[in-house]
């Protein structure tokens, strides 16, 4: 019986590697959105804390100088917060850009893995025919033997 060929394992492989890779890209941008969001929280972190010392330590009584300070420096703060949002979210279009491309490159995948799966199917039933054609030859030829050996043999009447 001869060897099954998919005339397409070239491009199913190069499919699965395809798939492979966007795997990869994936897992680095899941990491780069969480890396991203820990740094957020760092700044919220640390704009909560801000407040707070303003909170006490005008309760205790600061100069308004200082107050001016600390209102500015909670500025910077929120502008950081504010681009450090921006960062996360376009981590996010990142990481749902990669879940796309993921997604049609496992179901182009998955069409030649159908197919190669198809063609499989259709070259096992005709080498099933095949060997029944075989068979059939063969048990023909034996009859034909069969019915011809006493005629030859019954020539001395």
């Amino acid at each position: 019986m001869p060897k099954f060929v998919y005339k397409f394992e070239t491009i199913l492989d190069l499919k699965e590697q395809i798939e492979d890779n966007l795997k990869n890209e994936l897992g680095k941008a899941y990491r780069k959105l969480e890396n991203e969001k820990d740094k957020l929280l760092t700044l919220e972190t640390e704009r909560k804390e801000l407040i707070l010392e303003i909170t006490t330590k005008t309760s205790d009584g600061i100069p308004a100088g200082k107050i001016k300070e600390y209102g500015s420096y909670l500025s910077v703060v929120r502008g950081r917060i504010w681009h450090q949002q921006e960062s996360v979210n376009n981590a996010q279009c990142n990481v749902d850009k990669c879940k796309e491309r993921l997604i049609r490159a496992v179901q182009e995948k998955e069409m030649f893995e159908k197919l190669k799966e198809k063609q499989y199917k259709s070259y096992m039933k005709e080498q099933s025919r095949q060997e029944q054609k075989l068979t059939d030859e063969i048990v023909s030829y034996k009859e034909a033997k069969r019915k011809a050996s006493p005629i030859s043999a019954g020539g001395n009447y």
